[in-house]
């Protein structure tokens, strides 16, 4: 059965149509998913790589997502009705297919200086995507792989050209654009970012490989940021901001920004970690990957673990003093020493050997904790003191008004014995205070 890709669109002869949603259930328990089995012919009919609209489910879902793009499965976490994924579908058509102008499917994605935009074939209507999504981030991680027209390089040089050597004349033209043109901003003038023949995606400061390397497993994935960061301290790309920023990059494209920092500390530090102050000398990069990130600040401790299994010998016993360089350097908290602390794992390195770390790290740790409790009960004096100060006012106010009022009737008692006291006269010495 097929749909009106815009289903708000009651038309029955509307042209753009999309095969109906078709899930299948698989599993039992936590290992329940659901599986879209047409998900290939509907991106094709919305023209959109298929992972774009299975990650946007996850999304939408808060679920984990799955593809193979080879036998064409892509799956959701978790047990979802067909019906209900067709309906969070049209808020992706909403929002990554339609045009914004005449509300037809006819646009091309293109990601373009940190943008995600979007442009109409049957209108011409440029736009913007909302970068707010989640699915913008994965989108500019994985741009959609784009078909070059080589029909202008053709027509500049007067004849037909082969398919690299027009690349090659793309690829000038577009980097002559970027250096110069006025009009470079504007969108009525922009183009497609070229496609190179190895189907990669010129971005930025280098190459961005299209989305196969996310359909490799974890561990894969993992062994590639490692080699990554290997080659990029061989090459002396660590030091500088350029090479700092596209180490984060490539950790981020692989979706592996807060583990990245136990693959750093295996890299970038060795038995020579507190000799060479080498946490310290690398506090820069460290922190592009855990500033604000206890899950990531946690990961490099346990890649500090490693290292210090590693040269057990030279750093077991300084393992105090590599803690409270974390802890100097701002790049792990305090609040996250102090539960590294308290509960050894087995996840980076033995637990009897992860137990013999924290004992030596213990000399740190209690001086964070102490300090802490320090704060806090410098904290309860100043309330203290403050309640003090206010019940202080409050006495004396209640002694200046006591007082006020035995000099009252001191002076009422004195006029009386005198024979002095008059109704009118009362009137007369009423005092407005004691109303």
């Amino acid at each position: 059965m097929a749909l009106n890709v815009n289903r708000a669109v009651a038309d029955p002869f509307y042209r753009y149509k999309m095969p109906k949603l078709s899930a299948k259930v698989e599993g039992k328990g936590n290992g329940i998913k659901t599986v879209i089995t047409n998900m290939f012919d509907i991106a094709k009919a919305l023209e959109r790589p298929p992972m774009y609209p299975t990650k946007y489910f996850g999304c939408e879902l808060g679920a984990q997502t799955n593809f193979d793009a080879k036998n064409e499965r892509y799956i959701v976490n978790g047990e979802h009705d067909a019906n209900k994924l067709q309906d969070i579908l049209d808020g992706f058509i909403k929002k990554f297919v339609l045009c914004k102008s005449c509300e037809n499917p006819e646009t091309q994605l293109f990601v373009r200086k940190s943008c995600i935009k979007s442009k109409c074939k049957a209108c011409g209507c440029s736009f913007d995507i909302d970068l707010k999504h989640k699915l913008s981030t994965y989108i500019m991680k994985n741009p959609p792989k784009i078909d070059v027209d080589f029909s202008k390089a053709e027509e500049k040089n007067g004849k037909k050209t082969s398919g690299a050597d027009a690349a090659t004349v793309n690829d000038i033209s577009h980097n002559n654009s970027d250096k110069g043109s006025s009009n470079d901003d504007d969108d009525d003038d922009w183009e497609p970012e070229p496609v190179e023949p190895n189907g990669m995606l010129s971005a930025g400061m280098g190459k961005l490989v299209l989305d196969k390397d996310l359909e490799k497993s974890e561990e894969q994935r993992l062994d590639m940021l490692h080699n990554f960061f290997v080659k990029a301290k061989d090459e002396g790309r660590i030091s500088d901001a350029k090479g700092q920023n596209g180490l984060r990059d490539e950790a981020e494209r692989l979706e592996l920004k807060q583990k990245a920092s136990l693959l750093l500390a295996n890299v970038l530090f060795d038995e020579k970690v507190v000799a060479d102050k080498q946490i310290s000398a690398h506090r820069n990069l460290l922190l592009r990957f855990v500033m604000n990130d206890k899950k990531a600040q946690r990961y490099l401790l346990g890649g500090i673990e490693q290292v210090i299994h590693k040269h057990n010998d030279e750093l077991l016993s300084k393992s105090a003093h590599i803690i409270k360089s974390l802890y100097d350097s701002d790049i792990c908290e305090e609040d996250v020493l102090l539960a590294w602390g308290e509960k050894p794992s087995s996840k980076y390195v033995a637990k009897s050997f992860a137990k013999k770390i924290i004992e030596n790290a213990m000399p740190v740790l209690t001086w964070l904790k102490e300090a802490e409790e320090e704060t806090e009960d410098e904290s309860d004096d100043e309330i203290a003191f403050g309640g003090e100060v206010k019940e202080s006012e409050f006495l004396r106010q209640q002694r200046e008004q006591a007082a006020k009022e035995e000099q009252q009737k001191a002076a009422s008692a004195a006029k009386v014995s005198n024979g002095a006291a008059a109704p009118a006269d009362d009137d007369e010495d009423l005092d407005i205070d004691d109303i």
